[in-house]
């Protein structure tokens, strides 16, 4: 029995590391699925993309914001997605400092190979919560929220 399948079990403070290890896990199969739906674009990308697609304009500041990631972090995913010509760019005509994404042509046919992906997920995910009998997505979000509201160091201090 490895380390990880021995600890991991039974100490709830490596809770972290098994979501994050599922994370991994997912997204290693998703590149796999990716290929062969010729999605050409990074599996981390997918967030961006979909909001773009959503928005059909949307600054990094709108990125950001609306995924909930840090400004650095969506500056990064946009200049991946610029450098693989998903997107493009130009200023804002209110406002010359801000600069607006949208997609190119391939960018618009790579968005609806995702759509596509997702709607198979969501029916894989949709089947993983009734066969491990819980919502898996809910159950993150609630403890999301939950760290949100009560951070783990207020916990752990609270608790001595």
């Amino acid at each position: 029995m490895s380390y990880v399948q021995k600890y991991t079990r039974n100490e709830y403070a490596f809770t972290p590391k098994a979501a994050l290890d599922f994370a991994f896990l997912i997204e290693k199969q998703a590149e796999q699925v990716y290929e062969k739906f010729g999605i050409r674009f990074p599996v981390i990308a997918s967030s961006t993309m979909h909001f773009i697609g959503l928005a059909k304009e949307a600054s990094l500041a709108d990125v950001a914001k609306a995924l909930e990631i840090p400004h650095q972090l969506a500056a990064q995913r946009i200049k991946l997605l610029l450098e693989l010509e998903m997107i493009q760019s130009r200023a804002d005509e209110l406002d010359k400092r801000r600069t607006l994404y949208s997609f190119t042509k391939i960018g618009k046919r790579q968005y609806l190979l995702l759509d596509r992906y997702l709607e198979s997920a969501d029916k894989v995910f949709l089947k993983l919560n009734e066969s491990i009998g819980t919502n898996l997505l809910d159950s993150l979000l609630a403890a999301k929220r939950a760290f949100i509201d009560i951070s783990l160091e207020e916990r752990i201090l609270n608790e001595e």
